[in-house]
């Protein structure tokens, strides 16, 4: 992979950019495929027209739309992204076991480097766009979730998201954290979901059931796109593969920061201004080290006592 390139879109994401400019028969191919079992479009031209209730030249247009030569490439498209999507950490892991030539340090730069760059370059402009105003819009809070290690994006957005604007809450991913969160959700306020193969059903379900509460829902997922994105306001997909047995969290990091960025920006003023606020409070329990003590108004730093017989 030369630098700076980037994975192709996967069949779903494809269909979900295309919305906008097909046809209305078109449009109901796309929402067949997007709001049904994956496997749709496996069925044969005149049963995956039946679904959509549309003619089968209005299927082969739909293709040919999304780029592809005919219907058979289509479906050889989508076999290979069905079988990515639930490939699992023992089969990614063997397959980087089987392939050991190269030593970490020399893949790795060049990789994500690679891997950075594709996920912004294919990022849709449109759904970052509207991630950014969803994350800056005081109005409403702010409720980010993660699952068994994109819990740790999720801490890591909120953590970046809270010197500048408020009501940025990180929902921790425990069933009773998550009943409490949807308990207290209130109508449009903003759910940042993290989800990545193999989709976890309880993120699922606390999507689903705060899209039912009027929530805003913004994703964060792989190429292969969580069964969230059926729901999702704005999708922002990361590439996962990379120089090691496990999917990097590397390109994801690189959008949360620069989703981060531009939410900060967008606030302008009102988040300079939350951010001395934040800074004078943090201030108080943050102390640069070698900084100044002002005996009236830090405590005195404890001290431990050394008597000649501890010392020897």
């Amino acid at each position: 992979m030369s630098s700076g390139s980037a994975a192709p879109l996967g069949v779903t994401e494809r269909v979900r950019r295309s919305l906008g400019e097909l046809s209305k028969a078109e449009r109901k191919v796309a929402r067949a495929l997007l709001s049904g079992p994956p496997t749709i479009g496996l069925e044969s031209v005149s049963e995956l027209a039946a679904r959509a209730e549309v003619s089968g030249p209005t299927v082969s247009r739909f293709v040919s739309r999304l780029g592809f030569d005919n219907y058979a490439g289509f479906q050889r498209a989508l076999r290979e992204d069905l079988s990515a999507r639930v490939l699992s950490p023992v089969e990614v892991y063997r397959s980087h076991l089987a392939d050991s030539d190269h030593t970490p340090l020399g893949l790795a730069g060049t990789a994500l480097a690679d891997a950075v760059t594709g996920t912004l370059a294919q990022l849709s402009p449109p759904d970052f766009e509207r991630a950014v105003t969803l994350l800056a819009d005081e109005r409403h809070r702010v409720l980010v979730t993660g699952g068994w290690t994109s819990h740790l994006l999720a801490a890591m957005l909120t953590s970046l998201l809270r010197p500048f604007r408020h009501g940025v809450l990180h929902v921790q991913s425990l069933a009773a954290e998550r009943a409490a969160a949807l308990a207290d959700l209130r109508r449009r306020d903003t759910v940042v979901l993290f989800d990545y193969r193999r989709y976890e059903r309880d993120t699922f379900e606390f999507a689903r059931l705060a899209h039912e509460r009027g929530g805003r829902l913004v994703l964060l997922t792989d190429p292969w796109l969580s069964p969230i994105a059926d729901l999702a306001d704005a999708v922002l997909p990361a590439q996962v593969d990379g120089p090691s047995p496990f999917e990097i969290l590397t390109p994801t990091v690189a959008l949360v920061e620069t989703l981060a960025t531009d939410v900060a920006r967008r606030l302008g003023a009102t988040g300079t201004e939350r951010l001395d606020q934040y800074g004078s409070i943090a201030d108080q329990w943050v102390r640069p080290y070698g900084a100044q003590v002002h005996p009236d108004h830090d405590p005195p730093l404890a001290t431990t006592h050394h008597t000649e017989d501890q010392d020897t």
